[in-house]
């Protein structure tokens, strides 16, 4: 006798799924601030169902802000160019996806800097950012005085004036992305 109902366990991973991909839409619009109840009507199952899989907000949010960490940790500082024109496209290569979530942008200014997710995002930004200071060895495009951790906390400056001014337009970015390449070079 063949049942065609699936079992528990593949009911299961479909609910894991759908809460994943409501988490992520709303996560990306609300960011921390999310409301659990309405992910788990967005993924059309109860909140019991939602925190059987999740067991705290915390848990859902790595969930979501692992992959997303990852990938921005991957855009490089763009090769062959001087430090300050390569740090420029790093920046505008990497702030439309962080513009874009709200979640994302709530992790990169939380509060505590020890956080695992920042400690990470902050090593790949020190990594661009000693990746520039050699460049300017050589070129002499950044100020003598930069260092890899002054270029990583302009970075998050920029971040943060970006969760401030998320209803401005990128003209308001580009602005301030100006002004501190400005004052690093």
């Amino acid at each position: 006798m063949n049942d065609a109902r699936p079992t528990q366990r593949q009911d299961a991973i479909r609910n894991r799924h759908k809460i994943v991909a409501a988490a992520k839409s709303v996560l990306i619009t609300h960011g921390f601030g999310a409301d659990m109840r309405t992910i788990a009507a967005a993924a059309g199952v109860g909140i019991g169902t939602l925190y059987r899989h999740f067991p705290s907000r915390e848990h859902l949010i790595e969930e979501i802000l692992d992959p997303d960490l990852a990938d921005l940790t991957k855009i490089p500082l763009p090769p062959g160019l001087p430090a300050a024109t390569a740090l420029r496209g790093f920046v505008q290569a990497i702030i439309p996806p962080i513009a874009a979530n709200r979640c994302v942008l709530d992790m990169l200014t939380q509060p505590d800097p020890t956080a695992p997710d920042l400690d990470l995002f902050l090593a790949h930004l020190r990594a661009i950012g000693a990746d520039a200071v050699a460049r300017a060895r050589h070129d002499h495009t950044l100020r003598p005085d930069i260092t890899a951790d002054d270029i990583a906390y302009q970075f998050l400056g920029l971040v943060r004036i970006i969760q401030l001014t998320r209803a401005a337009s990128a003209t308001t970015w580009e602005h301030h992305i100006d002004l501190v390449l400005a004052g690093l070079a």
